[in-house]
């Protein structure tokens, strides 16, 4: 079993408290088991979380920053930024820029989920008791429960969910996406295109097994109107999705030199300002730094690509990109995949409507 150990060695200090000892010593170690089955990014949150429920992490502590927490753990920062996007939508966390994240939420024990934590805890503490009274190593025992508890849950039938777009790429960026981050839940993921939506409505021929066998039907939130419009008769309720920039674009844009001129061209159909935000936010600049046109004016699109040491663009306007003379300029295709708020959706509607573990075979 291959562990990741290491130390963190940022002290964090209690803001409203200096006197109080520091959270973390240089001595405490915060692992990652990149065999265990539970995402890099989701073991961080935890660990936090973790010393937060136990006193160690109160309100107003600073956290370490994404890059240096990164370097130490020897992860991706994307993964620590993921981490810590995932607690700020559970308001347990809130960035300011300047300042850094600090926790905002002490978990007190009152409420029902309390109660089940509590629960939780005090069984966890009597298995690793139990391992040690045995000579078993207590993190081979938790890897052979998650290992059990997989199985349980293949054994379990899935919960069906339609994603629906209006390009294939971004169907299917979008959905491979989703089934990597809910691999831990039983799911099937489909997608289909709104314009194959609207034809099968139309004519009243529902895609594949049919829409009265879909547990959710979702979309993204600028064509949330258009399919609600269309299932309203139904009464089919859509689920409306946010959505992000993929990692690797973000990591690419991320890495080009701070004297590169970027430039950006989209599809009629994108986001563009929201994208350019994003995009500048990641490269520190402020609203407005890096011009963008739309392809529908490819007088403006083609000023944008031939001032542009970089070009970013989108699925939509692929083709566009491939008829440019200037064969040697570099260019990132960025994706749209559901972010962690999207994500954080979905795990609650399938624990809240069907239970955690989906639709029972002996149901």
């Amino acid at each position: 079993m291959a562990h990741l150990t290491v130390c963190i060695s940022v002290m964090i200090h209690q803001v409203k408290s200096p006197k109080r000892t520091p959270i973390l010593s240089d001595q405490e170690r915060f692992t990652l088991n990149s065999e265990s089955g539970l995402p890099l990014y989701l073991q961080i949150a935890h660990e936090l979380i973790f010393r937060i429920e136990t006193g160690a992490l109160r309100t107003g502590d600073k956290l370490p920053g994404i890059r240096k927490l990164a370097k130490d753990l020897g992860v991706s920062f994307l993964t620590v930024n993921k981490a810590y996007r995932w607690l700020r939508t559970r308001r347990v966390v809130a960035s300011t820029r300047g300042v850094g994240v600090k926790v905002v939420l002490t978990l007190e024990p009152s409420g029902e989920e309390a109660r089940q934590r509590s629960k939780l805890s005090a069984f966890a503490e009597k298995v690793v008791a139990q391992a040690v009274q045995n000579q078993m190593d207590p993190m081979l025992v938790a890897q052979s429960i998650t290992h059990r508890a997989l199985a349980h849950q293949r054994r379990t039938v899935p919960t069906r969910i339609i994603f629906v777009e209006c390009l294939p790429d971004y169907v299917d960026d979008y959905t491979a996406e989703l089934r990597s981050a809910l691999s831990d839940l039983q799911l099937q993921i489909e997608g289909v295109l709104t314009t194959s939506l609207e034809n099968m409505v139309s004519t009243r021929q529902p895609p594949g097994k049919g829409l009265s066998s879909t547990d959710f039907l979702t979309t993204t939130l600028y064509h949330y109107d258009f399919v609600q419009r269309l299932m309203a008769p139904r009464g089919q309720r859509v689920v409306a999705l946010s959505h992000t920039l993929d990692g690797e674009a973000i990591q690419k844009i991320v890495s080009l030199p701070s004297n590169r001129k970027l430039g950006a061209v989209f599809g009629p159909v994108d986001p563009a300002p929201g994208i350019m935000k994003t995009i500048e936010f990641y490269r520190d600049l402020p609203p407005g730094s890096i011009p963008y046109a739309v392809v529908d004016d490819p007088l403006a699109a083609k000023r944008v690509a031939e001032k542009a040491d970089v070009l970013i663009y989108t699925a939509a306007c692929r083709d566009w990109v491939a008829k440019l003379k200037n064969k040697k300029q570099r260019s990132i295709l960025i994706r749209f995949v559901p972010d962690q708020e999207a994500i954080n959706k979905i795990r609650m509607l399938v624990k809240r409507e069907k239970g955690y573990w989906g639709k029972s075979v002996t149901q």
